[in-house]
């Protein structure tokens, strides 16, 4: 029998088509039903069009496009002989604003995702009012990333050579205070501890002594026993280079080179419902991205524990985003602190019209790896291809070689799935670009 459920309180929208064996899932397709043509709609255009429009592919992660689509441009530069300089300043600026766009997804996601799914499931009366805890949360990190990108979503502030922003000493500070605040405000909301106690767990057998939203969100994990359901393939990919990550694919613990010239894309297996998705592999396998993937690569000995107990568990995946944002918040302080504001904020490039030849820019987005790559002719878009990260972890396979939410799906009721599925933080406008 198979059974249709349409997902949603996503980006988007996402058709599941559940065949059922005894009342659980033996297998699921997954259908990305909507068109929206951005690739092909930059064709012909400057390529200082594509900082405008990519930002638009999302309403969350925007930002991490326009890094990416920077970033293509940047390598497609130095690929026509005129390598781009930086300056220190404007890279961390972009770091920063990267890691408050993850931040403010990962609040998103915990307080207006995993939480009232949570509820469902387990029938719990627990988290009164938290959709106005993750609003709350995410609009500190949005206000901050404002003053460097000038507004947010869909900003368009880094061009080839650095940034446009040219901030004062006053808008680091308040920067700076703002941060405080959000720290502060996951510390005594969310964790019920510091954020440096928190990072340095070494089991969650550490857990029990918490208080606060987490540990009710813990405690319904393991008591619905997502410790022992959702495992996919026990395989991860990172491929964006910054200071908060690893460039490196997984096989369990073990590290092997990654190298985005392997990434390739190809058509879905949806039988029962045209979608406008494509799934994205390394060397022709699945690989799961994002928080518990990076988590891993650094090797953080909380995570590591809980892979050692759990694998990759929807436990052990959900558990890593909390730590993600710990870590990103202090991340992101030391990076503010390091600023000299008295550097460029940009250098002068070659004229956009000398540049022709291939870029590409990967950036790790809040669910992964992003790639974005482009052709260039005389400054000019020839061809466009942009790689998302719920195209690695929610693609559609077959049976015999299925993505990593597929094979977390398998041997739980629907509700189950539904939820592993959403564990993943899924982003059907991403994928449908």
């Amino acid at each position: 029998m198979i059974t249709k459920t349409i997902i949603e309180q996503i980006e988007g929208e996402a058709s599941l088509y559940f065949d059922m064996k005894e009342n659980v899932v033996d297998f699921v397709t997954i259908a990305f039903p909507h068109f929206r043509g951005i690739e092909k709609m930059l064709e012909g255009k400057s390529a200082l069009d594509a900082l405008v429009i990519t930002p638009r592919v999302c309403g969350i992660c925007g930002h991490s496009h326009l890094l990416a689509s920077v970033r293509a441009i940047e390598d497609a530069y130095k690929k026509s002989g005129f390598p781009i300089e930086i300056t220190q300043k404007a890279l961390k600026i972009r770091e920063v604003t990267l890691i408050l766009e993850i931040i403010q997804n990962h609040f998103k996601w915990i307080y207006l995702v995993l939480v009232p799914h949570l509820k469902e499931l387990s029938n719990s009366q627990e988290f009164f009012n938290t959709p106005l805890k993750g609003a709350y949360g995410a609009s500190l990190a949005t206000k901050i990333l404002a003053i460097f990108a000038g507004q947010w979503p869909h900003s368009s502030y880094m061009i080839p050579g650095g940034i446009t922003s040219d901030f004062t000493y006053m808008d680091l500070t308040k920067a700076k205070i703002l941060l405080e605040k959000l720290s502060r405000y996951f510390e005594s909301e969310t964790l019920g501890v510091s954020l440096e106690k928190f990072l340095s767990f070494d089991s969650c057998k550490e857990f029990t002594a918490l208080e606060g939203n987490f540990a009710q969100i813990e405690q319904l994990l393991i008591s619905l026993q997502m410790h022992k359901k959702g495992f996919a393939h026990d395989r991860f990919m990172i491929l964006g280079d910054h200071q908060f990550s690893r460039v490196t694919k997984m096989k369990g613990t073990k590290f092997f080179q990654a190298l985005p010239k392997y990434v390739m894309t190809q058509d879905t297996y949806a039988v029962n419902e045209k979608s406008y998705a494509k799934n994205a592999l390394y060397k022709n396998s699945f690989y799961e991205t994002g928080p518990l993937a990076r988590c891993m690569a650094k090797e953080f000995k909380l995570i590591k524990n809980m892979h050692r107990r759990f694998k990759d568990s929807a436990y052990t995946r959900v558990v890593a985003r909390f730590y993600e944002t710990a870590y990103l918040l202090i991340s992101c302080k030391k990076l503010l602190e390091e600023i000299d504001i008295s550097e460029k904020s940009c250098v002068r490039s070659a004229p956009l019209k000398n540049i022709a030849g291939r870029g590409e820019g990967v950036v790790e987005a809040p669910r992964g790896p992003l790639i974005h790559r482009v052709k260039l002719e005389n400054g000019k878009i020839t061809s466009y291809e942009i790689i998302t990260p719920t195209q690695w972890n929610i693609s559609s396979g077959t049976q015999e070689k299925s993505s990593p939410a597929q094979k977390a799906m398998v041997g739980l009721s629907v509700k189950e799935a539904a939820f592993v599925f959403k564990t993943f933080d899924v982003c059907s406008v991403c994928t449908t670009h």
